[in-house]
């Protein structure tokens, strides 16, 4: 009897066989012959490249220009990402030491000679790396948008582009870079000390990426983006007439507006950005964006007052009727009256201070289409503030509005998830034994601003209060997209408990809330 290999089998069997292998073995076994090579092409293209991050170097992006040119593995690509920065800290550990030896301005290199051999190489290699960054970022990623305007349309599947941040996620090149420098370039450094002469690395790859995508015929389903300067951007760089090119097909979008800190133009700059935002334009291009997403499905929306500004700090502290005059509270004012959206299945926000009346203004016109709504960290002021002759009480229970509205008029709600609800004053508990206070806030005299104090004997007693704080009810697994008549009961009768069983209380103490019940995981769903 003839003596049978993994060589005569059929390739539809040999694809089989090697779904039962680890990935080392399976760079082993094509590179061991040319026809297992072939025959395992159909399940190694989808494994290793239906979704692929990539660092905003040219290697890395040299890598997905390949795999474009592909005949077959640019078929398999469905998902695409970018770690939107690189080295973000200052100076690396093999770098030199300014305090030292401060720089020569007639020669700044002279002090690399005091560094061994290998702190040279690494450094020099840390040096090379952030020259290429800078050249692809430069002039709002405008040797990006080349790449990427190149790449995309040869793309067949592609159907979602986003931005990923965190050493949980591992971007092609990364490593290489690690053991080049002797640090991780995914590692997130300190916040600027001072404003910036340039928009932030996710902003000038948001750009690139809308350029690029308006420029070819990419219909892209899903966009989510780290934290990004959209209303500092200037119009004339994203035109209402672009942004609807771009956006007109996503039915998804996560989005994380931020302010950005900003020095006037002089001398040498980046430019892109308009010189003073001023509270009147908070909001601008945030509306602009959503005006072209006129098919959404699905937002995902944080919004961050800035590096200067503590989402949990009133503007105007301590008086919390400030609040009202915050970048957030009025971007979502201007969206809500400027860009209605109208056919929401699922509704996710985050670090978000607006008024009762502005969140169901918000969610009103896609009410009976919404079947998910997360809430987190988001501060509900009273719909109008009080006079001085009204009780104190009157502005405490800004979300009873909203419990009514989510019981009335949202028939296909089947998943809430609510957690560290907020009102003007503290927070918002689910059940009605008081959880643990927060002490109260000290001021520094030296700055007017509260101080830290969190820390004491205390807190194991208050993080064991978890269900103070969170809520979650319906289509757990399925985030709103499965679940079923029981589960739309579940979310009904749940929020009619909510209209008189919730409590506005003093601030407490948050909790760490689990990502994979938050965050929306598309990397197992099929186009």
């Amino acid at each position: 009897m003839a003596r049978t290999t993994i060589l005569d089998l059929p390739s539809e069997l040999i694809a089989s066989v090697v779904t039962h292998l680890s990935d080392n073995d399976i760079f082993a076994t094509r590179l061991a012959n040319r026809h297992l090579e072939r025959a395992s092409l159909s399940f190694y293209g989808p494994h290793f490249f239906r979704k692929k991050g990539f660092m905003l170097t040219t290697p890395s992006l040299n890598v997905l220009r390949h795999v474009s040119e592909h005949e077959e593995l640019r078929k398999d690509v469905q998902h695409i990402w970018f770690n939107p920065d690189c080295f973000t800290f200052v100076t690396p550990a093999c770098g030199p030491d300014d305090q030292e030896m401060p720089p020569d301005p007639h020669d700044p290199d002279s002090k690399l000679l005091l560094l061994s051999p290998s702190d040279r190489r690494r450094y020099e290699a840390y040096r090379e790396c952030m020259r290429d960054h800078s050249s692809l970022m430069r002039s709002s990623g405008a040797k990006l948008q080349e790449i990427l305007t190149d790449v995309l349309p040869k793309l067949p599947r592609l159907e979602v582009i986003g931005m990923r941040r965190s050493e949980d996620h591992s971007p092609w090149g990364w490593a290489r870079l690690r053991d080049a420098v002797g640090e991780d370039p995914r590692v997130l450094g300190p916040l600027p000390l001072g404003p910036l002469h340039h928009l932030s690395g996710p902003t000038r790859l948001f750009i690139a990426i809308i350029h690029s995508l308006a420029a070819t015929t990419v219909k892209l389903r899903r966009l989510y983006t780290d934290a990004i300067e959209i209303d500092d951007v200037d119009p004339s760089l994203l035109p209402q007439t672009l942004l609807d090119r771009a956006c007109n097909s996503i039915w998804y979008l996560e989005l994380n507006s931020t302010r950005a800190w900003l020095a006037r133009r002089n001398g040498r700059s980046d430019g892109g950005y308009i010189r003073n935002l001023e509270p009147a334009n908070y909001g601008d291009g945030l509306v602009r964006l959503l005006r072209a997403t006129t098919h959404l499905k699905e937002i995902g929306l944080q919004i961050f007052p800035g590096q200067t500004q503590s989402y949990l700090v009133a503007p105007g502290y301590p008086d919390p009727e400030s609040w009202r005059t915050s970048y957030q509270y009025i971007c979502l004012e201007k969206l809500t009256r400027d860009a209605p959206l109208r056919h929401l299945e699922r509704v996710k926000l985050e670090k978000i201070t607006t008024a009762s009346a502005t969140l169901r203004a918000f969610l009103a016109p896609s009410a009976h289409t919404l079947r998910s709504l997360k809430l987190r960290d988001v501060r509900l002021l009273s719909s109008r503030p009080p006079t001085p002759a009204e009780d104190a009480d009157d502005d405490e229970t800004p979300w009873t509005p909203i419990f009514t509205f989510l019981h009335t008029s949202c028939p296909a709600l089947r998943h809430l998830l609510l957690y560290h609800l907020l009102h003007g004053t503290g927070a918002v508990s689910f059940r009605p034994n008081t959880p643990m206070l927060v002490p109260p806030v000290q001021t520094d005299p030296t700055t007017g601003l509260p101080t830290s104090t969190f820390g004491g004997s205390d807190e194991e007693e208050a993080f064991a209060r978890y269900e103070h704080v969170a809520l979650q009810v319906g289509d757990v697994e399925g985030g709103g997209r499965g679940g079923g008549e029981g589960d739309v009961r579940a979310v009904r009768d749940r929020v009619a408990g909510l209209v008189q069983g919730h409590w506005c209380v003093g601030p407490y103490f948050t909790y760490v809330i689990d990502d994979g019940v938050w965050f929306t995981d598309t990397s197992g769903e099929e186009w």
